[in-house]
């Protein structure tokens, strides 16, 4: 493309919209930091403080999201709002579905102007036991300096999850419009032209208990822009000094995003990152422990599914309240046990975490002033 969509020079970026893992969605996380931001179109370099501020709520089948960042610069400042919802189905036999829309607005002050698009979009997902796949479908609306511009997109993509790590692949193909200008600070307009371009990633995110590292790594095939094959790259490191603040570094290789009108930029961030839980912590909140009592070949057998987990600790009336490990078989962990048929308090512990009644047992009153799950046992 010889211009940008917009004639303004914000990226996407700050210190937080490198990614976290799709999915995790804390209520609220605040970034604070510097960051370095180079416009390769236009040949400008802005470096100064940014923030970042995102809130997040489930309720039932139904999302919603707010996020918001700023980079200040002397004499100027850009950002970006977005504001998204929707609902998703229940899986059933490892399918769901998703509905959504989005609401995104980015500014800039150096040069005027301003881009908004409304996107509506739908999703199908496939999950199994260690990945899945999906298919996303987008119509989007953007409101830019000389009028709207129509867009839809298509993307599809493949997962592959391991307790510690995820490695996703996707390709999107993207049909848009961009207006183009000329000049200093691009302030003539000279038309619109049509956008169309693949891009085929590859991004990566492994975690430990207080350390994560995300990164991916692909191209955007564009017979219409300058170069018909152009890198896409970025990288984040986190590291939590606690259980709730973390030391954010990331580096980035953005190219345009025509459809919410976001310049290419390249950008280096330092900051902090408030309010995000540990990866061990969120690891463990995910970890739904199922117990029950079967009958195995040389007597009863207690087997706990906690899928996610990495250990399981059980305890209870019939093992004297004393804790007792657990065999892992995959997502199922088991130990040959003496339990009598009738109902008896049980506790278990994932990961060596707080011991907790499991998902499929009411918690009840224990022998020493606590709570446990009723487990009954026929």
């Amino acid at each position: 493309m010889p211009v940008s969509a917009t004639r303004f020079s914000v990226g996407l970026l700050v210190i937080a919209s490198m990614s976290r893992p799709l999915g995790a969605q804390q209520p609220v996380t605040i970034d604070v930091g510097l960051s370095a931001v180079r416009f390769p179109d236009e040949g400008l370099t802005a470096v100064g403080p940014a923030v970042r501020v995102k809130a997040a709520r489930t309720h039932g089948s139904l999302f919603a999201s707010i996020s918001g960042a700023a980079l200040g610069t002397a004499g100027s400042a850009s950002g970006y709002a977005t504001l998204e919802g929707g609902a998703r189905t229940r899986p059933r036999g490892g399918w769901s579905t998703e509905l959504g829309a989005e609401l995104s607005s980015v500014l800039g002050t150096s040069a005027g102007g301003g881009a908004s698009t409304a996107i509506a979009n739908g999703r199908a997902s496939w999950a199994f036991t260690s990945g899945g796949s999906w298919i996303h479908a987008t119509g989007s609306q953007s409101i830019r300096d000389q009028g709207s511009l129509l867009g839809r997109g298509l993307d599809a993509g493949v997962w592959w999850t391991s307790p510690s790590a995820t490695v996703a692949f996707t390709v999107a193909r993207e049909w848009t419009s961009a207006q183009l200008f000329t000049g200093p600070l691009r302030t003539g307009f000279s038309g619109t032209t049509p956008v169309g371009y693949v891009d085929a990633l590859l991004s990566l995110h492994a975690e430990g208990d207080r350390a994560s590292f995300d990164a991916t790594a692909g191209a955007r095939r564009d017979p219409d822009a300058n170069h018909i094959i152009e890198p896409i790259a970025s990288a984040t490191l986190s590291l939590w000094s606690t259980d709730t603040r973390a030391l954010v570094v990331s580096v980035a290789r953005q190219l345009p995003d025509w459809v919410r009108g976001a310049d290419a930029a390249d950008a280096v961030s330092i900051g902090i990152r408030f309010m995000q839980p540990t990866p061990e912590a969120e690891r463990l909140a995910r970890v739904v422990p199922v117990v029950q009592v079967a009958d195995g070949t040389n007597g009863r057998v207690l087997r706990v599914r906690a899928t996610g987990a990495r250990r399981i600790d059980v305890m209870g009336d019939f093992t004297d309240w004393q804790e007792v490990a657990l065999t892992p078989h995959g997502e199922l962990f088991e130990r040959a046990i003496a339990v009598s048929a009738g109902t008896h308090r049980v506790l278990v512990r994932v990961d060596g975490g707080a011991w907790r009644p499991a998902a499929n047992t009411p918690a009840v009153d224990d022998d020493f002033g606590g709570r446990a799950g009723l487990l009954v046992v026929p």
